[in-house]
Parts: structure tokens; sequence; C-alpha cells
């Protein structure tokens, strides 16, 4: 599932800092990889998960920073992570904030996937499955996305009132690298290697802390939006559904069809001659990513009309009126009154 994130540029920004500390020029690599520095802030550059992934084989391989994982975590806030970062500070607890990573952490482009289990008086954050096996075919950078993981799982401790070692010990089920110390350096004394599972362990009272920044009516609007657009990555496969994981990342922010090409590695005539073979066209598709976003918003009275037509992108509240009633056959207020009471 190829998808195009913010995070990665994010976690490409932090390992270009980390690289340079470490006097490493970094110049090859974005002329390389065609990639703007100043634009990794915006939508302008967006970094394709096959992208990123090829860097980071070539960062690892050439340019092997130890503890280079340790590192660009500690540099990634929570709400580096858009509308999940967003809910999960904004959530009641550290449990409510656990939860619904674990529940759309799809949406931010996981290569592997954790889970809460609690076990008397300790919690386990747990890694329980490999989403992208393609992106950890590398002892090497196995051990950069669990470094990272847990590093940036530890940046969560100030929200909740403690320092970054707000847990009492981290378990990876690798060996030791010859890098161990820095794993003690970033994650406290208590690493432990060649475990049954990697994990990040914690007193279970912890999950009932409240986080600094509790808003559950934020949170919950947020999770709303995290579900529409996570069904929405998970709807259409094949370039159709590149395209639609790729609107998905830019929620009321809709690239043109040169800059989506771009994004997809593509000339804008290929991008177009290949979605006709496929039946359809670069218009249609967006058009009826927006709609189908819309109609997932309206399902239920988290937002008004207005606000579902700002957050599809449409700043005339009056062109949404039209377009969805053209697409829908019925008015956005019909269409709300029809699902909600159904």
């Amino acid at each position: 599932m190829e998808k195009s994130l913010q995070e990665y540029n994010i976690y490409i920004k932090h390992t270009l800092a980390v690289l340079r500390e470490h006097d490493i020029d970094v110049e090859p690599l974005l002329q390389r990889y065609q990639i703007c520095e100043v634009g990794l802030d915006g939508d302008v550059n967006r970094i394709s998960q096959e992208q990123y992934s090829q860097l980071l084989d070539e960062v690892l391989r050439k340019h092997p920073v130890p503890g280079l994982g340790l590192l660009d975590g500690q540099g990634v806030n929570i709400l580096d992570h858009g509308l999940l970062g967003y809910a999960m500070f904004a959530s009641a607890n550290l449990s409510k904030a656990i939860e619904r990573h674990t529940k759309y952490q799809d949406v931010i482009g996981a290569v592997v996937h954790t889970a809460l289990f609690v076990e008397g008086d300790i919690a386990h954050l747990r890694v329980v499955e490999v989403a992208r096996p393609d992106m950890l075919n590398t002892d090497a950078k196995l051990h950069y996305e669990m470094e990272s993981l847990f590093s940036q799982w530890a940046e969560i401790g100030p929200a909740i009132g403690c320092n970054r070692h707000w847990f009492t010990s981290v378990d990876f089920s690798y060996p030791a690298p010859e890098y161990g110390l820095m794993y003690n350096q970033v994650l406290g004394d208590q690493v432990n290697f060649k475990r049954e599972f990697s994990q990040m362990n914690f007193p279970a009272k912890l999950l009932k802390q409240p986080l600094n920044f509790a808003n559950e009516k934020a949170a919950e609007l947020c999770e709303r939006q995290c579900a529409a657009l996570l069904d929405e990555l998970q709807a259409t496969e094949g370039l159709v559904g590149e395209i639609r994981r790729l609107l998905g990342n830019t929620p009321g922010k809709y690239p043109l069809i040169e800059v989506a090409a771009s994004h997809l590695s593509l000339g804008e005539r290929t991008l177009r001659r290949r979605l006709a073979d496929e039946g359809t066209s670069y218009k249609k598709v967006l058009l009826d990513f927006r709609m189908q976003l819309a109609a997932s918003y309206l399902r239920n009275d988290a937002m008004t009309v207005q606000e579902t037509a700002f957050v599809t992108g449409y700043s005339d509240p009056s062109n949404f009126h039209r377009t969805f009633s053209q697409y829908h056959g019925t008015t956005p207020k019909q269409y709300r009154e029809q699902h909600c009471s159904s």
C-alpha cells in the first residue's frame, strides 16, 4: 500500500539534521531524490513511502550513524502526526491516547503495529505486527524503526506530567547492537535485548493519568476525521488507490494534477494515460474522494455543513452545496437527516 504522508517529510527532516550534526554532506541525497528541503515543511514536496524507504536504505548503508533511529525519534513531536497526533494530544488520558493510536496508526503509515496489553500492575505497549515487511528487509532498518518508535513514545512523557523516562523499561526482541549504550542514554537504564517481545513497559496506573491538554470533544472530532480518512485510504488499490491515499493525507488541500503526478514520480501525461486505462480521470478521482469524504462526515453531527465544506476543500459553501447535491442526488442537510435518523 503506497502512501505519501507528511510524517515521512518529518522523519526525513530529522534524519537530514542528524546527518549534518555528524558532518555528513546531505546535498547528494537531496539531489538524487529530488527533495526540496524547504518544501518538506509543507505540501509541495510530499515524500512517498517508497521514496522514504529507498532514502533510508541508502542512509543506513552509506552513512551508518549509530543509533540514528533513537536520534531521529527524539525530535518527533506527537503533534507532528497530524489529525491522529491531535486526537492523541487532546485525549482525556494516556489510555485513550494509546487506544486511538492503535486504532488509526495506519493513517500515519505505521511500519509496525502496536497494541496495549495490561498484566496486573504493569502495562505493555507491544509491537504485534509488521505492517510493511518490505520496509524492514534488513537488520539495520529493523533497528532504526524500533529505535524511532520507542524514542517517539518516550516524548509523550511531558504530556502526562512526567519526564521522558515515564516508563519503567523497554524490551527489544533482537540482540544488542554495538552501540547498545546509546539505548540507555535515550531510553533509560532498563533496556533489555533478546526478549520475547519488543515493547515499552510502564505502571498500569499511568493509563488513567490525565493529559495536560485534554479536550475530549476536540479529540473525538479528530478521531472521526481519522476514521473517515482511514476508510478512504483503504477503499481502493491500484493507481486510483495511490491518488486517494495522497488526497487523504492533505485534507482540505487537494493538489493539482501536475503536483499529484510529481508526488507519484510520474509525468502528468503518464498519469492521465494510466488513469484513462483504469477508466477514470484525475478530476473524477478527486470529486469521488471529496464527495465520499463529505458524506462520511455528514453521517454524524460532529461538524456543521459549512465545516464539512471547509474540510473537504470548499471555501464557498454554496459551491459545496451544489456539487454535493448533484453528486448524491440530495442536499447535504437532507443527507444528514436521512442518515442520522436511520
